[in-house]
């Protein structure tokens, strides 16, 4: 009977140690995904000097990363089905890695601009991939603390592309920046190739492809879904409007130079990381789920309302980084709730990419005659809607248990 007791601890442990090898494969192809998104804004002047741009065709370099991740998130459900984990993670991976290619080899705006919309479908797919992924290795009950991992990929890879930006444009010009964006894509390639797999239930429930489609036609039809999704996205598109405004409003509105208005603003993503950490060791330990994303967005919509209009350099770090740290709860706990709403795991990732935050960058490029003040009302009311539709997604789940 020990024996057997001991056999049964054994392959427990190595099941979760190949759970968490998963996860962390799934979380450095993330990574090098959202790097790559990230690598235009550090040196958008040079860009638009070298390859004689206009600020609208500057503009696009980050928005068609953006619209060819939002065009492939719901077909991104199907190539997951379709393919499995391992292979559809190796084409989001694949994609990026030729994009960035074919921009660092790019001579004039038009091949930079097809490189960034084939890194983009990288986006649309692991968005709905890694979430799905982790959610088939990790149950329920223990999926809030490699949710909170995962939901720090975009400030992780935003963070290590800012900091390198200036030191690879340096030594190499901005072509240098794409290669390593390449490189570090590659390596996640690798690296994923060698890990990922499904677990043994998951690839049986791949074999079934009818039982696929009607799951998948259940979650279209599931409100609790859509509204969790719309939670994601009205939240995401206040905080991201801060994030992106938030520099030009510290050096324009409180004095500050861009080199400091930038490490302010960066603050942010440091504070994002713990905090999706700290929120996911919460969540494994708290039953109502729900509630935790309830006061998060209670408290960053009062925190949003005043955004702009902090009136001293002196408020800006600590506004900054409680703001931030507040928000990292809502992507984790959205990530974590998604597979729960889902009656098949293999879409888990759905609801989160039909509403991400990139709906909103096209009102962002918009706003950039709107003044920082129309953005306050819009902020507010995006944290209202979002509170609102979690209100409503814990009162139905609520009345179906």
């Amino acid at each position: 009977m020990s024996f057997v007791y001991a056999m049964g601890e054994r392959v427990l442990m190595n099941s979760q140690r190949k759970a968490w090898a998963v996860m962390f494969a799934a979380y450095l192809a993330g990574i090098a995904i959202a790097l790559n998104q990230s690598k235009v804004p550090p040196v958008m002047q040079v860009l638009l000097q070298s390859l004689h741009m206009d600020t609208a065709t500057g503009g696009w370099l980050m928005s068609a990363f953006a619209v060819a991740g939002i065009a492939l998130g719901i077909p991104a459900a199907f190539v997951l089905a379709r393919l499995g984990p391992k292979r559809a993670g190796l084409l989001a991976i694949g994609c990026t890695l030729l994009g960035s290619i074919i921009g660092a080899l790019a001579a004039g705006p038009a091949t930079l601009l097809i490189g960034r919309a084939i890194e983009g479908i990288g986006l649309g797919l692991i968005t709905v991939i890694a979430p799905t992924v982790i959610s088939l290795w990790f149950p329920p009950e223990k999926r809030g603390t490699p949710m909170g991992v995962w939901a720090s990929w975009v400030p992780v890879g935003s963070f290590i592309i800012y900091n390198l930006a200036a030191p690879l444009l340096k030594a190499f010009g901005w072509q240098g920046i794409w290669w390593f964006g390449a490189l570090f894509a590659l390596a996640a390639f690798v690296i994923y190739a060698a890990t990922v797999s499904a677990p043994p239930a998951a690839e049986a429930a791949n074999d079934q492809p009818r039982e696929a489609r009607e799951a998948f036609g259940r979650v279209v039809l599931n409100p609790a879904s859509w509204l969790l999704a719309l939670v994601f996205s009205t939240f995401s598109f206040a905080f991201m409007g801060f994030a992106t405004w938030g520099p030009t409003y510290f050096n324009q509105e409180l004095g500050l130079n861009l080199e400091m208005a930038s490490f302010y603003a960066s603050l942010g993503s440091l504070a994002v990381i713990p905090s999706t950490l700290v929120a996911g060791r919460v969540l494994d330990r708290v039953r109502n789920r729900h509630m935790v994303m309830t006061v998060a967005l209670a408290i960053a919509g009062v925190l949003l309302f005043w955004c702009f209009q902090l009136g001293s350099v002196d408020v800006i770090v600590p506004y900054t980084v409680a703001l931030s740290f507040v928000a990292g709860f809502v992507p984790t706990t959205a990530f974590t709730l998604a597979p729960e709403t889902m009656p098949d795991p293999r879409w888990a990732g759905l609801p989160l990419i039909a509403l991400t935050s990139r709906v909103a960058e096209a009102d962002i490029h918009r706003g950039r005659e709107a003044g920082f003040t129309d953005y306050v009302a819009k902020f507010d009311r995006a944290a209202l809607l979002a509170g609102i539709a979690q209100v409503l997604a814990a009162r139905r789940e609520t009345e179906t248990v």
